[in-house]
């Protein structure tokens, strides 16, 4: 994948989205940002990274944002 011009790492991208997955509270974009940073993201390119990946689990039906926060959809 490659984000504003920045190759993100194959390996970053599936550990990040099973990360994502497996999260049993709601959480915030923010939060994920950070945690991609941590975890090789460039920060300059940190919340578009998040923002696709989010994108692409929502369309799939995987999670859904509601009052403010993403959640995992019951069931996955």
């Amino acid at each position: 994948m490659i984000v504003e011009g920045q190759e993100i790492d194959p390996g970053i991208i599936e550990w990040f989205t099973g990360y994502v997955l497996r999260q049993k509270e709601p959480f915030v974009a923010y939060e994920m940002e950070r945690k991609a940073i941590r975890n090789g993201v460039l920060g300059a390119v940190a919340g578009r990274f998040v923002g696709r990946i989010f994108q692409k689990l929502r369309k799939a039906g995987k999670i859904r944002f509601a009052g403010g926060y993403w959640s995992v959809v019951e069931g996955e």
